[in-house]
């Protein structure tokens, strides 16, 4: 669990917990960061690997009944193409705003909050270029690349619309 530090205090977890009782009035800047691995699981369909430990920057201020949280992440990605399945470097950036009704005693967990917001905004689909033309579907060969020569260039057996 994090203390309850001035806004200038940084500090390195694995996780974000806090006690509101011990936010004090000028806020908290929290630095830490997250296992790839908790979140690499539901970006399998997406094709997306995280390279390294997410980092997350966030400032957290209390207010009368709330919690507010300024959150801000950066952590380099590599991303595979959906059509030619090239992979692709890139740093995967976010900056999001979070809202907490809170009493006193109680403990904010971010960790599942920002696992949230970096699903989100994850690409559903990625190309390596807006013109990708993607693998033959006979032969495999990557057409970005080079021409196909297959000999079959009929329709594929065993395809549901081919």
């Amino acid at each position: 669990m994090f203390e309850a530090r001035p806004r200038t205090w940084p500090y390195r977890r694995n996780f974000m917990k806090i006690d509101v009782d011990k936010i004090p009035e000028e806020g908290l800047e929290l630095i830490g960061q997250i296992d790839p691995k908790k979140i690499s699981q539901d970006l399998d369909r997406q094709r997306v690997d995280f390279i390294k430990p997410i980092d997350v920057k966030a400032n957290v201020t209390k207010s009368p009944g709330g919690v507010f949280v300024d959150v801000r992440l950066e952590v380099p990605c590599e991303y595979t193409c959906a059509k030619c399945l090239a992979k692709i470097q890139d740093i995967f950036k976010k900056h999001f705003d979070l809202n907490y009704d809170v009493k006193l005693g109680d403990i904010l967990e971010l960790d599942e909050d920002i696992r949230q917001e970096i699903i989100l905004d994850c690409p559903m689909k990625v190309v390596c270029k807006s013109d990708c033309k993607g693998l033959c579907p006979n032969c495999g060969q990557n057409l970005n690349i080079a021409g196909c020569e297959c000999k079959n260039a009929g329709p594929i057996k065993n395809r549901p619309l081919g």
